[in-house]
Formats: structure tokens, sequence, C-alpha cells
């Protein structure tokens, strides 16, 4: 039986941290699980009961038996078929789906609720009920009474109800979340119901930021009672009789609403469903109070990106304009061109995007797509089928992907890290305390290691490289031209295709590099980034590969004559590795620069009428060191003896005349007797014929004179 594995200690967390790097908004400082213990999620299975006993490494025991601060990590990828809703009542929590190997994890057939609880981030899961439980009528995803909550990039879809509602809750961020395709014509009481949000009730402060509804007839979102919202850079895309919109005063809320709502920087985009193209926001009741501002609406529906910022005219309905917002904006708002890129490229459970989401993305990127009312086979022929049930034509899609798993890394003290993570940033594999170690910006290790796999990751080896598919990265969104900018540890170019970046380590480093991107939609002229690619530098070197050394023809000189040769190598690693030249076996005086490859030979004259063979050997500094040799062929030829001429000068000084050829030294010898040879100069002149004139000393009758090679 597989066990879920669970380890325990504190740590001391600093006030005022957010949940992660880019958390945002009104739940931006979730603590989760932050300081706790770990739980790894071992098996897909689901129970009902408390006592039964394949509850050990299910997801829903993670929940349920935890005591204080925890954080759920995974070791399993793939769809997890709930057997009631799932309930998130524990607080100090954290989900982190992103850790799970492979193509993640997909809730289905009932709700995930965050209920009663405080403090919990979930993140990078899908949850997708769909219709298989005939008595089902719920959202897919539902926050109730809850405080401190983000969720971020979490795919949601298929719900009965509204996708993702909150209701008596306050400061809880949505951030990056795909809201899409609640089922419309299914099973609700109420007939035809396929809303995305659902918010009110309570005095709450809601944050949704960067997030995409599509799909749904209406609530995209809906406004209750005494809420503030901060609307911000999301994309609403092809709803069906309305986008956004809040209540009326009625005798359901004899109290009124009074809703205050930011909607800065978003996109709207009508599409096939679209009842009303050019209405954003519908306000129920005049104290609904509005402050918006650089919303973009693209109304014809013509396949074309060429919207507008309509200002106050894509708002209907009775409202309150408010011309600045009366409490601080902790979101940053981007330009609506922006906006739509990260969500595009970046929404969702991104980290492996499944079937339904590339699906739904690309009747974004071609704006096609209908309303959905119920789901299929994985298998069936074509999404949006219609098919007659019980005499109503539905559509149809596809139904659940399966989805890859992998083996987990090795966390061999179960901490939450693997040990590949922990070597890289001289953590200890073997001790579970050190995951609480709170670093310099604040995050424990833990932390840390899930905001990188959060992220645009890869693991590059040590002294090595890797090439990356940036339009992999972007999950399907097509066309995008890129840009690179240098970061740290490390080299980065774009390569030829556009489409790839390769990133050289900085030699000898382990631990964490980076590198930014940026990506310009050439239809739009929209942009995004700069987005950071965080490289892991593992300790694992990348394989050496030999230095490749040039080939030297055969050589022929002259004895006496100097050989000049430049070696020429190549190191086929990256990072380049340092390459040193030396010789190898009898050398006869030749040297090599060990930097350079330059061979320097002063052939002795003694070799003259030989063959030598010079062998240069040139290696690498990498782990191990790595050589190769070549051997060089040299015909020496022997030197011609000298010729030399005497004559007599006008003044009678004897002038000497030497033919030789360039290279060797020459000795000058002169004696009286030709007994004793005295030497009178060495030359190597660089021109021939090489002139001497001596003065004849007094009384000498007569001198002789010859010209030798030097040894």
């Amino acid at each position: 039986m597989l066990l879920g594995w669970l380890v325990v200690w504190t740590a001391w967390m600093a006030p005022g941290q957010t949940a992660f790097p880019g958390a945002v908004g009104a739940g931006a400082y979730a603590r989760g699980g932050r300081g706790g213990d770990v739980y790894y999620v071992t098996n897909l299975a689901d129970y009902v009961s408390s006592s039964d006993p394949r509850r050990f490494g299910t997801l829903r025991y993670g929940i349920a038996s935890a005591t204080g601060p925890r954080t759920i990590v995974f070791a399993v990828s793939g769809t997890i078929t709930l057997s009631n809703d799932l309930v998130v009542n524990k607080s100090f929590l954290t989900i982190a789906g992103q850790t799970a190997p492979g193509d993640g994890i997909t809730l289905r057939r009932r709700t995930l609720r965050i209920q009663d609880a405080r403090d919990v981030v979930v993140r990078y899961i899908r949850v997708r009920p769909g219709d298989m439980d005939p008595t089902f009528q719920g959202d897919a995803v539902w926050v109730v009474r809850a405080t401190n909550v983000v969720l971020d990039h979490l795919s949601t879809s298929w719900s009965v109800d509204e996708c993702l509602s909150v209701t008596h809750s306050t400061q809880v961020t949505v951030q990056h979340c795909w809201i899409a395709e609640s089922l419309n014509v299914s099973q609700h009481d109420k007939g035809a119901h396929g809303y995305g949000s659902l918010l009110r009730y309570g005095d709450g402060r809601l944050t949704f930021f960067g997030n995409l509804y599509a799909h749904h007839n209406s609530r995209n979102p809906r406004l209750g009672d005494r809420l503030r919202l901060e609307f911000v850079n999301n994309v609403v895309y092809n709803w069906g009789s309305r986008a956004g919109h809040s209540g009326a005063d009625d005798a359901d809320n004899p109290g009124g609403f009074t809703n205050w709502l930011a909607y800065l920087g978003n996109v709207l985009v009508a599409g096939p469903s679209t009842q009303t193209p050019r209405t954003a926001f519908q306000g129920g009741a005049t104290n609904t109070w509005i402050h918006q501002a650089g919303n973009w609406i693209d109304s014809n529906r013509n396949g074309r990106w060429d919207g507008a910022d309509t200002g106050w005219g894509m708002f209907g309905g009775q409202y309150t304009r408010l011309q600045a917002w009366p409490w601080p904006l902790e979101v940053p708002v981007m330009d609506a061109g922006g906006a739509f890129l990260q969500v595009a490229v970046r929404g969702g459970a991104s980290q492996a995007r499944d079937a339904v989401d590339s699906r739904i993305l690309r009747t974004l990127q071609t704006q096609t797509g209908r309303l959905v009312d119920a789901v299929g086979e994985p298998t069936q022929p074509e999404d949006n089928e219609v098919r007659n049930v019980n005499g109503m034509n539905l559509i149809f899609v596809r139904g659940w992907p399966e989805l890859r798993t992998e083996t987990a890394p090795v966390d061999t003290d179960l901490d939450g890290m693997p040990d590949f993570w922990e070597l890289a940033l001289g953590l200890n594999p073997n001790d579970a305390r050190d995951r609480n170690r709170v670093g310099p910006e604040g995050y424990t290790a833990l932390e840390d290691y899930l905001n990188w796999r959060a992220g645009w990751h890869r693991v590059c080896p040590r002294n090595g490289f890797i090439e990356i598919d940036l339009d992999e990265l972007a999950r399907g969104w097509t066309g995008l031209v890129w840009q690179v900018q240098a970061g740290t540890n490390g080299s980065v170019e774009l390569l030829e295709d556009g489409g790839r970046v390769r990133f050289v380590a900085t030699r000898g480093y382990s631990g964490l590099a980076s590198f930014t991107v940026s990506a310009t939609d050439p239809l739009t002229g929209w942009r995004m980034g700069p987005e950071t690619v965080s490289v892991l530098v593992s300790i694992t070197n990348a394989p050496n590969q030999p230095p490749v050394l040039d080939p030297i023809p055969p050589q022929e000189i002259t004895a006496g004559q100097t050989l000049e040769l430049a070696f020429r190598a190549t190191d086929p690693d990256l990072p380049l590795q340092q390459l040193r030249f030396a010789l190898a076996g009898e050398t006869w005086g030749a040297t090599v620069d060990a930097e350079t490859g330059v061979l320097r030979w002063r052939v002795p004259v003694a070799l003259g009428g030989t063959t030598c063979w010079l062998t240069v050997v040139v290696s690498d500094d990498g782990e191990p060191a790595l050589s190769a040799t070549q051997t060089v062929q040299v015909v020496v030829r022997p030197v011609s003896p000298p010729r030399l001429g005497v004559t007599r000068d006008a003044d009678g000084g004897w002038v000497l005349s030497v033919e030789g050829v360039p290279g060797p030294d020459y000795i000058l010898q002169v004696s009286e007797d030709l007994q004793l040879w005295r030497d009178v100069v060495w030359t190597n002149p660089p021109t021939w014929p090489w002139i001497w004139r001596e003065e004849t000393p007094a009384g000498t009758t007569r001198r002789f004179y010859r010209v030798r090679l030097a040894p």
C-alpha cells in the first residue's frame, strides 16, 4: 500500500510576507502552509469513510489529517475522481499542484470547496466536475466563509452552477486562473445555468487578476452585496446574454447592494455565442460604484483583433461612476494588450496544459467556440458536437483527457524538496528541517522550490548548456516574436530560428541562474514581458567531450631553419573548456606555447636528411579532463655547403662574400697556418650574399678563411 509521506517542523515567518512572489491584491499575504509539515500525495484514490484504509497518501487525507500548517506536494499526476466535495476546512494550508510530476492534477465529479478556513494557498490544480454525478449541481471551486486565500493558476470548467464563486469571504485573490465552459443546459434545477462567478454576501474585499473567463452565458462575474472587487487585467471571451453584472435592489436583498468595482485594464472579446457584444458590465443599481480605466472591447466578431477602449460606453444599466478608487490599489495594472498575452500564455494550470485548456486556447486565438452543455467521451469525434438528448439539442465537448504521470524526483528526507535541488543549493538532502530555513527574501527553502516550480523553469547540468523551446513555453499560443535579455550565472542567446534559446551555465557554477524573455504578437503589436526563466544548474556535470585538434599536413624544412606551426583546436563543449597544448615524446628542442598552440622548432643541423615526427597533445580542464593528439611528419633536408669568395679592396683589406641558405648559423673562421682556426664571426643573415670586410693586420703575408655550419 502507498502511504502518505509526512515531515514535521516549524519556522518563523516574516510578517507581511506575500504568499509567493507575484501574489497580489486582497489575499496576497495568505500564509498557507509556511513553516509547517509536508505531506506527499502518492496516489489518485479518494475515500468516504475516515477509517477507509485507502485514505493514506490521498489528497483528501492530506487535508483532513492536518493539525497545523501544512504544505501538500505531489508524487503523482493524474485525475482524482472525488467521491464527494473536497473540502479544505483546515487553515494554514498550501496545495502545491505545480509539484505533480507529469501532466498535473485534475479533480472531477465534485467541487473543490475552501470553507471556514483562513490562510489557504492553492496553485496549479484543474477542477472539472462535469455531469458524471447526476445529483451534482455545484460549482467547480467555491470559497465560502474564508479569509486570506489565494487561488493561483487554477483551470476550472464544466461546473453545473458557477465555475468559481466566492461568498461570505474576504481577503481573497483569484489570479491567473482559467474559468471556462460552465455547463449551460445541464442538470441544474433552475435550467440553463452556465455561469462564471458569483461574488456576494458579507463585507469582502476580493481581487480577480489576470484570469480568463470563456464560454459562460453570464456572471463574468456577478457582484452581490457589500463587496469591494478589484477586477484587473482579466480577459472575458464569448459570453452569452451578459458579461459581468451586479444585482438589483429587490425583495431578496432588502438592504440593497453596495458594490465597489475597480474595472481596470480588462480585455473583452465577443464570440459566436455573444448576445450583448458592446457591454462589458451591467450595473444593477445606482449603489454599484464603478471606477474604470484602460479597458478594451472587441465587439464586431470579425475574427480580427480590432477592438477599442470605449470608456464608459462599455458599461450599462444603473451604477455610479467613480473617478478615482477610494482605497490603495495593491495590484499592478498592465495595458490591456500585455494583459491579454499574459492570460493566454501563462494562465490556468499552464505548467502542463491539458487537451481541454489547449482547445479553449485555440477557440480564443481563432475567436471560435460555443457555450457548452455536456461532457462526452475523451475520444469522441469532435468538440462542440451537437447531440439530441431527450428531445434537446445539446453541445458536447470531449471529456477528461488521460494525464501522463512521471516518476517523482528522489526526496530522501521527504521534506518536499528533491535531492537534486538541495544538493545544488547547499542544503542537506538528509535533514528535513532545512526546508523551513528562511532565506533573504523572506521565503522558506521549501517555498523557494515551490516558487521555482511554479514559474518558467529548467534544469541545466553543471558545465553544460540547455536549449529551450520558447514556443513550448507559450503553451500553444502561436506566432510570437521573442526577444531575450541576459540574466545571471550564465549566458543566453536567441537561436537563428527565433523560437529557441540556448542557455550556457557559467563554468564551475551550481545553483540558481536566470534570464528574461519578452514576446510580441505581430498581429496585434501586443507585448508581454520581461518574463523570468529560472534555471537550476545542478551539481551533475554535463558529459565532457574531448577537444578536436585540426590535422597538420606533412612539413618539409632545411636543417638549421626554424619551423613554426599553429595548431588549432576547438572544444565542442558549452561552456567552452580551457585548452592547453603540450608536446609529447621526442621533441628535438621544439617548444609549443601552452595557450596559443604555436610550435617553434629550430631544426638541428645534425637532423638533415632525416624524417622526424612531432606529437602535440591538447587537453581540456573538464571533469574528467580529456585530450586529443596530432602527430606531424617533418622531412628535414640537409643543408647545402656554403660558398665563400674572397677579394681585396683598394685599401688592402679582405672582402669576403658568403653564399648560404636562410636559417642556419654560419661561422666565419680565419687561420694563418691551416692548423689553428679562430672564429671571426657567427652570422645568420636574413639575406644573401653576406658581405664581411676585414682589415689585413700589419705584417701578415697570408690568411686562410673558411665558412662552417654551426652545430
